[in-house]
């Protein structure tokens, strides 16, 4: 039997973080925003992205012929000019409307869905479940089985559902051992496990992300700095970061039940600017990025 047509696979690099989303950390009339390497302490002067905050085949995904494939890359620039364009009307409108919300929560959901170092850290936690799974397959009901999947310290966010509890109980033992031994093999490129289904998740990190309290800050002048890794690697309840050189968002935990309103700005102290620029700093990896030469002090 002949194989279907091979698929495309032509791109090498891959953003890590959006080129657009770094384009929007300039400063007006220049070409691009200032770059530090804060693990060698060289200077960029203002230029495009280009390859910056990348790396070569993240987004690699394979088809059931182990054949290599652009899909997800092209499937994620895609997604990235739909997100931008809810950042770009924050900028313009100075507000954050419900659409441009969904749009920025899931910005930030998918780029941490996207780094690289979570698609093997993902395969783990997947083959921790197949074994957790096995091992508690004898739970009375779901409830039960997910308080045992959490009590591992493991898979803290276990929540399999009734219907789900079910079926697994409708599984044949020996089928369950087949399946485990068959996971536990998995590199986490096979086609029924790559990095598109770490996309996959953004959806739910996003719900998480949409109930939480957001504050958007403004600076009147240009002051606000991106990393190659904007979102912690790890949501939580709360954090800081930059959407473009004049606006910065927090996320903190709320006190009360988050409205679906319009958030309106209010004008950001130089002690926050330095707060948030700070948190953004000390996440980057090898890159930051921001709209003037002051960004080369925050080695």
């Amino acid at each position: 039997m002949s194989l279907p047509p091979a698929p495309k696979f032509e791109k090498r690099v891959h953003h890590v973080v959006p080129q657009l989303w770094q384009k929007r950390f300039k400063a007006p009339g220049d070409p691009g925003p200032y770059y530090l390497n804060v693990q060698t302490g060289a200077n960029l002067p203002p230029q495009g992205p280009g390859d910056k905050m990348a790396e070569e085949y993240t987004n690699i995904v394979f088809d059931e012929f182990f054949r290599p494939s652009d899909s997800l890359e092209n499937h994620l620039s895609t997604l990235e000019g739909k997100m931008v364009a809810g950042l770009d009307r924050i900028i313009a409108t100075g507000e954050i409307d419900r659409e441009a919300r969904i749009d920025v929560a899931m910005l930030m959901a998918v780029q941490t869905c996207r780094y690289p170092e979570k698609f093997a850290a993902r395969l783990d936690l997947g083959k921790y479940l197949a074994i957790a799974l096995a091992d508690y397959k004898t739970c009375p009901d779901a409830v039960v089985l997910n308080r045992a999947l959490q009590g591992t310290g493991l898979l803290p966010g276990a929540n399999i559902t009734q219907p789900e509890f079910l079926r697994l109980q409708g599984v044949a033992d020996s089928q369950i051992a087949a399946e485990l031994e068959a996971i536990l093999a998995l590199h986490g490129y096979e086609a029924h496990f790559n990095p598109g289904l770490i996309i996959a998740a953004a959806e739910q990190v996003a719900s998480h992300l949409l109930g939480l309290e957001w504050t958007l800050l403004n600076s009147s002048t240009p002051a606000f700095v991106l990393s190659d890794r904007p979102v912690p690697v790890q949501i939580g309840y709360g954090f800081s970061i930059g959407l473009s050189a004049s606006y910065a968002l927090t996320l903190s935990k709320p006190t009360s039940p988050v409205m679906d309103v319009p958030i309106y700005p209010r004008s950001a102290t130089k002690t926050e600017i330095d707060l948030i620029n700070g948190d953004v700093r000390a996440r980057a990896r090898q890159l930051i990025c921001g709209p003037g030469a002051w960004v080369y002090n925050l080695l």
